[in-house]
């Protein structure tokens, strides 16, 4: 039996795993609008800006992960966009004073903004810490052969720059420098050569976007007139610069915006939680764009474009292949659009035609370890059924093991996690001060306390060990190579009230809350409670709103710290939550409308709940309305609850709701019957659209 570390190591798929997840998965952000004035100062004091959500952490150019030492917020009201940066700096320097200076050789930060994704007509503005600011139009990336516009300038442009420390001069430690602009919509979306409108984009709009921060390798120089010099290399010439962007390119060239970040436009609050997923559509078009820029490279060595037909890789038609012009096209498999791009970089969509949902499985990585053949296997058949995504359990040297054969079968892998329950954790284990206390003192630690069964070993959602213990589970997670995201799950307390359907099987009546099932009441959970509303939790503890209020608001924190370090390592963040966030705040203590989540994966299982098929549907659709669909939400299948001749109607009753995916428990029953019956019905809703184009 070949071990799955040696296949790794044959083909090489590690490396090539981190490659395609960084090429298909650019940064997302959701932009507030704010309608409150803005002072364009550099300090970023108004209320608006201390409630914006931060990027994601800069990364290097060419995808690398690199410590964090730059923050960067957006909002956006009818006249203008936003910007804010502080940079992190020891040294601070800068040289340049007069406006459209080539600004980034002296350490700078920039501004990519291109207001309809079409990779034209895009703006760029650079500033100094001496606020001094180039800005520039670029009618084509510079791959195109044109110039950009060099002597355009944005009327109305504001912008502003605080030092925090002494500039030049190398004697002391600054701390670093902060930005802020105010960039007009009356240039974003107008060009140089076509009117300026006056009009802002409309609420939900998504605009392609980057950010760079260009800085240079110094030391200090009494001979120079800022007080630094660049260091050299051995050749004479200064080192080169480095470039932290927001989405790598892959290239040190970062005028490549069909890598570029969504960014929406949102009309609601700054402080309003609200995810942003990739669109679907951008795996089809990097495709197309990898394919342009290898056209590109060929007419450079060779005068002509490539017009062996050979070339064009799968999944994509070549309408027009000639030696001075090259059009391609495909078709995006989930909405049926239809792409087209020119050697002249002309992008065309059609409309959508239709909504195929994301098919999610999880897996149980540790059944079978170390058996390739048969994960290989496996994969292969999920992937031929339909599956897009794998949620893959186990320990991180399994997941980090299966990973690579799920990418090379075309699926993306979430890493699954088991958080605030967590049986046989060795380290928390010898911490009983970690663990959920139930209302008549027994602990979720004691093996003969334990709720319902021994694997619930729930921890506090607030005591600080816990914390920072899963926190590392998820940094552990976070560096396994091609995961996109991690999935949460168990991120509650126990079940105060079991679904109906289980009431039998455990011989209870849950028709009220009962003591034994009721947690935390741990001292560190009370006296939080305590200092927060001036007393004690009520001797009825049951009928305590404040206390009940305590308890959901500490495990959406607890929720909410491991989803924010998450996305700091540049990964989704999906939580499997219970049907609905009603049910599930009185159920098992989890409002899951207060999760900040990137994919909600609700366990719509009819069953548990002694209710029909339709309930499923019922509950997803009452489930986007309590969240505002502020985040997309995939509901989970039972298979139990299924034969693979009533899937496809179980399936399209999902879709009455219109999900943004649908999530199949689990592998072990994910029989070649089923996957069939999967095959089928996806086949069939594929049918009512425009067919894909298939070289």
């Amino acid at each position: 039996m070949r071990k799955l570390t040696g296949l790794i190591a044959s083909m090489g798929l590690l490396s090539g795993a981190v490659a395609l997840a960084e090429q298909i998965t650019p940064p997302t952000y959701v932009c507030h609008r704010t309608d409150t004035p803005i002072n364009v100062d550099g300090k970023a004091e108004e209320e608006a800006w201390q409630k914006a959500w931060k990027l994601s952490p800069l990364r290097d150019i060419e995808g690398a992960a690199i410590p964090n030492r730059t923050e960067v917020k957006m909002l956006w009201d009818d006249s203008y966009l936003y910007v804010y940066a502080y940079m992190k700096e020891e040294n601070l320097w800068a040289t340049l004073t007069e406006h459209d200076s080539v600004i980034f050789r002296d350490p700078d930060f920039e501004v990519f903004i291109d207001p309809d994704g079409d990779t034209k007509n895009y703006v760029e503005i650079e500033i100094n810490a001496l606020n001094t600011v180039w800005d520039l139009l670029l009618t084509e990336p510079y791959r195109s052969g044109n110039l950009a516009l060099h002597d355009w300038q944005i009327p109305g442009l504001k912008h502003a720059v605080q030092l925090y420390g002494t500039i030049n001069n190398p004697a002391d430690k600054d701390e670093g420098w902060s930005v802020e602009m105010a960039i007009p919509w009356t240039s974003i979306t107008g060009h140089s050569n076509q009117p300026r409108t006056t009009e802002p984009p409309a609420p939900g709009s998504i605009i392609r976007m980057n950010f760079s921060q260009v800085n240079w390798q110094v030391q200090a120089d009494a001979a120079s007139p800022c007080g630094y010099s660049k260091k050299q290399g051995k050749n004479g010439k200064p080192l080169p610069e480095s470039n932290h962007v927001w989405a790598p390119t892959g290239k040190i060239n970062i005028h490549m915006p069909e890598h570029w970040g969504y960014v929406k436009l949102s009309a609601t609050a700054p402080d309003t939680w609200e995810s942003m997923p990739v669109p679907a559509a951008h795996e089809a078009e990097q495709k197309l764009f990898a394919y342009y820029n290898m056209q590109l490279e060929y007419r450079k060595n060779h005068g002509t474009f490539n017009t062996d037909a050979s070339s064009v890789p799968p999944g994509i038609c070549a309408s027009v292949l000639t030696p001075e012009y090259v059009a391609v096209e495909t078709t995006v498999p989930r909405t049926g659009e239809r792409i087209r791009l020119d050697s002249h970089a002309n992008l065309t969509r059609t409309a959508p035609t239709g909504l195929i949902p994301l098919i999610y499985l999880w897996v149980h990585g540790n059944n079978h370890p170390g058996d390739a053949e048969f994960w290989g296997n496996e994969f292969r058949n999920y992937a031929a059924a339909g599956v897009n995504v794998l949620i893959i359990g186990g320990s991180a040297e399994q997941i980090a093991a299966l990973t690579p054969l799920a990418t090379q079968h075309g699926m993306r892998v979430f890493a699954w996690l088991w958080a605030a329950n967590r049986p046989g954790d060795e380290k928390a284990l010898q911490h009983p001060s970690m663990y959920a206390v139930n209302r008549v003192g027994k602990s979720c630690h004691a093996p003969q306390d334990r709720p319902f069964v021994d694997y619930y070993q729930f921890l506090c959602p607030n005591n600080k060990q816990v914390r920072a213990h899963l926190l590392a589970e998820v940094d552990k997670l976070a560096a396994l190579p091609g995961i996109i995201g991690i999935q949460l799950d168990y991120m509650r307390l126990p079940d105060v009230i079991l679904p109906r359907g289980l009431w039998a099987k455990y011989g209870l009546d849950m028709s009220r809350e009962l003591p034994e099932y009721d947690y935390c009441y741990c001292s560190t959970c009370r006296a939080l409670f305590r200092a927060r509303y001036g007393r004690d939790v009520a001797a009825q503890s049951d009928a305590d709103a404040e206390w009940r209020e305590f308890r959901l608001q500490s495990v959406a924190d607890f929720a909410n710290s491991l989803m924010a370090r998450i996305r700091s390592h540049h990964l989704q963040s999906a939580c499997a939550v219970f049907p609905t966030p009603e049910i599930a705040a009185q159920l098992v203590r989890q409002d899951w409308s207060r999760f900040h989540l990137d994919l909600a994966l609700p366990m719509v299982y009819y069953s548990f709940y002694n209710e029909n098929p339709h309930w499923s549907a019922d509950c997803t659709a009452t489930a986007k309305q309590s969240t505002q669909e502020r985040f997309p939400i995939a509901p989970g299948l039972h298979l139990p609850d299924t034969t693979p001749e009533q899937l496809p109607d179980e399936l399209s009753r999902l879709m009455t709701a219109s999900p943004a995916g649908i999530g199949i428990f689990c592998d072990e029953l994910f029989t070649p019957a089923m996957q069939h019956a999967l095959r089928k019905w996806l086949d069939t809703q594929a049918k009512k659209r425009p067919s894909t184009i298939q070289k």
